[in-house]
């Protein structure tokens, strides 16, 4: 039996811009680890390098917020988090596009 089960995120159309922030909402079943990890993509289709993605923990309760960390995107576009997920908590990660651009060729 597999006790892991796996998801996916993919939004069609988001274009990541020089100043936007982009939120999803993410709720985990069990109170266990869990790892969130993804590819972020520029809107030509390739993998955007140095994208910040934001992860944040939010009590279902009385809906108050504890950052848990940010991380970048290496220059496959991926990411990853390792966090204790609670069950009466919902996850939300935020994407920040990347600040600089080393070249005309990563920006088309």
């Amino acid at each position: 039996m597999n006790c892991f089960k796996k998801s996916s995120l993919r939004i069609s159309g988001a274009k990541l811009q020089s100043r936007p922030e982009y939120h999803f909402r993410i709720q985990l079943g069990k109170p266990n680890f869990q790892v969130i990890n993804g590819t972020i993509y520029c809107q030509n289709q390739k993998p955007c390098a140095g994208a910040v993605v934001r992860i944040t923990q939010i009590d279902c309760r009385d809906n108050t917020r504890c950052l848990l960390g940010y991380t970048m995107t290496d220059k496959n576009g991926y990411y990853l988090f390792s966090i204790k997920a609670r069950a009466d908590r919902k996850y939300e990660l935020a994407v920040y596009a990347p600040l600089l651009s080393r070249g005309k060729e990563e920006t088309n």
